[in-house]
């Protein structure tokens, strides 16, 4: 049966061991760590924060942000993304959970949108670039048997808008140690998701999940936004993917043990794990 994970946040303002029992009630039983590169815990304290949860790593979110892309023109630029995520393969070793989110480029500045037009010769400039930083990776994540998950993005970055473009891509590597992260707000933001999650499947080793407006990537609860979950449910079925089903949700702790006294474990199971 597919996992149900949660993020796991070090160095915000989240107790990380009050927020994964919470979630432990819910179904939950591995997660994926995430930190705070300003603030962040040592391994032996995320692990031991974990046991005392009673939650493995299946992950981790590598670094991200305006200072990596993994896509740009700078090929010195690029180097340095790969000795980056070469030091994530090994942090997620060193956790238990062999996995690593990867982001195909940096942030816009300011966080900016971009339309359509923008998209489109972006990333026509910037695929060539991932294709080639993805073989590299790959070679990495054989060598640390690591897998590296390439996660679709919303339209603040110059790259990864278009999730069955990103399987495609993503397969073409030929290597079990580049796989998918299809994150739902993400896609629901920028394409249909139910039809992504259905082309892109052969690609998609790890899932994302939240919900939005479709305009906001403020990653509510599954319900809480405007996604069609049992549509998603359906098509889980539909592909038989495995992939763990990560809860990318930003509630606080006190949200989270209120939602489970609503029967929040029956909802999540009906819609992620059908």
């Amino acid at each position: 049966m597919p996992a149900l994970a949660v993020v796991a946040p070090f160095g915000f303002s989240f107790d990380p061991v009050r927020l994964l029992r919470a979630y432990r009630e819910a179904g939950v039983t591995t997660a994926q760590f995430y930190r705070n590169e300003q603030n962040p815990p040592t391994v032996s304290e995320a692990l031991k924060a974990a046991r005392e949860a009673g939650v493995t790593y299946d992950s981790i979110h590598g670094v991200f942000g305006f200072h990596l892309d993994p896509s740009s023109e700078d090929a010195a630029h690029r180097k340095h993304c790969l000795d980056v995520y070469r030091a994530e393969g090994e942090l997620a070793a060193s956790l238990g959970g062999p996995m690593v989110v990867v982001h195909p480029s940096a942030w816009n500045p300011g966080m900016r949108t971009m339309t359509p037009a923008e998209l489109e010769v972006s990333s026509a400039a910037r695929w060539p670039r991932c294709d080639e930083f993805m073989h590299e990776l790959a070679h990495i994540g054989a060598k640390l048997g690591v897998v590296y998950l390439i996660e679709n993005q919303p339209y603040n970055c110059p790259l990864g808008h278009d999730p069955v473009e990103m399987a495609r891509r993503v397969l073409a590597v030929k290597s079990p140690n580049i796989r998918m992260c299809l994150d739902t707000g993400h896609a629901h933001i920028t394409t249909d998701l139910i039809d992504a999650m259905r082309r892109a499947s052969p690609a998609i080793a790890y899932l994302h999940i939240h919900d939005n407006d479709a305009k906001q990537d403020d990653h509510r609860m599954p319900g809480d936004g405007t996604i069609d979950w049992a549509a998603f449910a359906a098509v889980l079925r539909e592909t038989g993917n495995p992939s763990p089903r990560m809860l990318e949700v930003f509630y606080d702790e006190a949200r989270v043990e209120e939602l489970n006294t609503r029967g929040l474990k029956t909802k999540l199971a009906a819609a992620l794990v059908p």
